[in-house]
C-alpha cells in the first residue's frame, strides 16, 4: 500500500512565494496527498486568495509564528492519519521530483527513520546556509547520496509517522529560529535517524544568505531575541545528543557569546543597548527550559 503523504507550509503575509510554494507543490512528480496551509493571519491578500483554490486544506490561526504554525500543521496532518509530512516554508520552492527523491531514497528501509531534508539552494544556485543542516562527526554517502545528518530545516523536511508519534511536535514557544533544529535533534535524541536526500532539492528564496547572521543582526527587533535563546538552549541540545554533557552545552555557548561580542566589537557594528539586549538574550536561553508537546496532548 503506498504511503500518504501530506505537505504543509506556513505562511504570513508572504501571497507572492506562497503562489510559488503551492505551484512548486502541484507541480510534483509524485504529487502529496494533501496541501495544508497554516496561514498565521495574514493581512496581505492570503486569505482572500486561499479561499478561491479548491485543492488546498486551509488553516487560519493567530500569529503563533514558524513554531506555532508548524505546530498546527504536523498535528493536523498527524491526526488525519498520514504516513509522512513534508514541510516547507512559504518562501521555498521543491523541484518538480523533490518528494519523489525521498520516497524512492534508499533509507527509506531504515526502521528508525525520523526525517528526511532535502539539498536547499539560492535562486543563484548556491547552498543556503540558512538551511544547511548539522552533520554527524563522522560521516559517509549511502549508495545513493544520502547524508546521515543530526537536524534539518523546515524548509523541505519529510518526518515519519512513528517519529511524530514518539516525540510529539514543535516547540510553539520558539515562534520562530531553531524550532526546526530544536525538532529534530530531539528525534536524534530519541533514537531516530536523520539524512540528507542530495537529489531531492528545493529553492530558498531568502533575501539574507549569511554564512553568520548572528554578526548582522538588529538586537533591537524582537525576531533577535528568540534568535539568540533559541540557539542557546538548541546548542546545550546539540552537545547533550554528542557528547552526553550539560558542562560541554554551556562552555559551547558561552564561546558563541564571546565570539559574537568580539567580532561585532571589530566590526563596530552596534552600540551598548544592543549588547544588554543580546548578553539578556544569552542568559534567557541558558536558563530556558520550555514545554514539549507530546501527540496525545491538544492544548
Amino acid at each position: 500500500m503506498e504511503a500518504k503523504v501530506a505537505a504543509v507550509v506556513v505562511t504570513f503575509n508572504r501571497i507572492e512565494l506562497l503562489k510559488k510554494c503551492i505551484g512548486g507543490l502541484r507541480n510534483q512528480s509524485r504529487k502529496p496527498d494533501e496541501i495544508i496551509i497554516v496561514n498565521n493571519s495574514s493581512t496581505d491578500g492570503t486569505v482572500e486568495w486561499l479561499s478561491k483554490q479548491t485543492d488546498i486544506s486551509v488553516i487560519t490561526q493567530p500569529n503563533t509564528g514558524s513554531a506555532g504554525g508548524q505546530f498546527t500543521g504536523i498535528k493536523s496532518a498527524y491526526d488525519k492519519g498520514y504516513d509522512w509530512v513534508w514541510c516547507l516554508d512559504a518562501d521555498v520552492v521543491p523541484d518538480q521530483n523533490a518528494l519523489q527523491m525521498f520516497l524512492t531514497s534508499d533509507v527509506m528501509g531504515d526502521k528508525s527513520l525520523g526525517f528526511l531534508s532535502s539539498t536547499i539552494y539560492t535562486p543563484e544556485n548556491s547552498l543556503c546556509y540558512i538551511n544547511i543542516p548539522y552533520l554527524e562527526n563522522s560521516n559517509s554517502m549511502t549508495k545513493f547520496n544520502c547524508l546521515k545528518i543530526l537536524s534539518a530545516s523546515f524548509g523541505s523536511v519529510l518526518f515519519s509517522r512513528n517519529a511524530i508519534k514518539t516525540v510529539g511536535y514543535p516547540i510553539p514557544d520558539f515562534f520562530i529560529w531553531g524550532d526546526d533544529a530544536e525538532y529534530t535533534f530531539r528525534m536524534r535524541e530519541r533514537g531516530f535517524n536523520g539524512f540528507l536526500v542530495a537529489e531531492s532539492k528545493a529553492t530558498h528564496f531568502e533575501q539574507n544568505n549569511f554564512p553568520n547572521p548572528f554578526l548582522e543582526m538588529n538586537y533591537l527587533e524582537r525576531k533577535a531575541f528568540f534568535a539568540v535563546r533559541n540557539t542557546i538552549y538548541i546548542i546545550k541540545l546539540r552537545n547533550r545528543i554528542l557528547y552526553k554533557s550539560y558542562l560541554r552545552g554551556i562552555a559551547s555557548a558561552l564561546i558563541f557569546y564571546f565570539d559574537i561580542v568580539l567580532k561585532r566589537s571589530k566590526r563596530k557594528n552596534w552600540d551598548m543597548n544592543s549588547l544588554i539586549k543580546f548578553s539578556r538574550y544569552f542568559i534567557s536561553g541558558l536558563v530556558y527550559n520550555p514545554r514539549k508537546f507530546l501527540n496525545n496532548e491538544t492544548n
